[in-house]
């Protein structure tokens, strides 16, 4: 009875729009250059592969900090063989500028 319950409550709370979604998913590419543990959390910076510009630091927060290991490689990568990454950023700020912004890292792979 209560699965019951609570299906028609959250199927209510859809249908009446009340849940939104605001997390936007979406890639960068670039060097991973430095890693530096600021403010309890870890900032990862990287520069374009293209332009060699510095691009924004991206956060790694508490909850992900199991990517700390890629990133170390990653680091080590890209000042051996210039090797590109692709960056998995969430937008957790209410803006829309995207790989400018300081961003959460949600997953990292070779590109």
């Amino acid at each position: 009875m209560k699965t019951r319950t609570a299906s028609a409550l959250v199927s209510l709370c859809i249908l009446s729009g009340t849940f939104k979604t605001h997390a936007k998913v979406f890639t960068c590419s670039g060097i991973v250059t430095n890693v530096i543990s600021k403010y309890d959390q870890f900032e990862v910076r990287y520069k374009s592969a293209q332009t060699g510009e510095q691009m924004a630091p991206i956060w790694i927060y508490e909850t992900h900090a199991y990517l700390l290991g890629p990133v170390l490689k990653a680091i080590e990568a890209g000042k051996k063989f210039n090797t590109e990454y692709m960056l998995v950023l969430e937008n957790r700020a209410s803006d829309d500028i995207l790989c400018m912004a300081g961003h959460a890292l949600i997953a990292i792979t070779k590109k």
